[in-house]
């Protein structure tokens, strides 16, 4: 599984990266046998104005061609991430869990049923 980074406009840029990896690979480390790239995109949409506007996205690539999308956005970059990896989460291993019951049904299926 690799982590690919990429932020805009943030400060605290280094602690910001390391959360979010860490995040990352905590929420996915289990599942890195199916994930394959991870892309995550911070952003402060609103420059120094401030509001909710902490945006991050993060898009996993599965081995088996399938992706996950989350995006969010909020006051604190931290309490975004934390947010976005929990559903990331989520996602992953109910798309795992769907290839993984397909998977099953195509073995258990006598071959002359097609």
């Amino acid at each position: 599984m690799r982590i690919e980074i990429q932020a805009k406009g943030m400060p605290a840029l280094k602690e910001l990266r390391e959360h979010a990896r860490h995040r990352l690979q905590f929420a996915l480390g289990r599942f890195a046998h199916g994930v394959g790239t991870v892309r995550v995109h911070l952003a402060d949409v609103n420059g120094p104005r401030g509001g909710t506007d902490k945006l991050c996205r993060i898009v996993v690539q599965m081995k088996k061609h399938s992706r996950v999308v989350i995006q969010e956005l909020g006051q604190d970059m931290q309490q975004v991430i934390d947010r976005v990896a929990d559903r990331v989460h989520q996602n992953v291993s109910r798309q795992l869990g769907r290839m993984h019951r397909v998977q099953r049904l195509a073995l258990a299926m006598p071959p002359d049923a097609v």
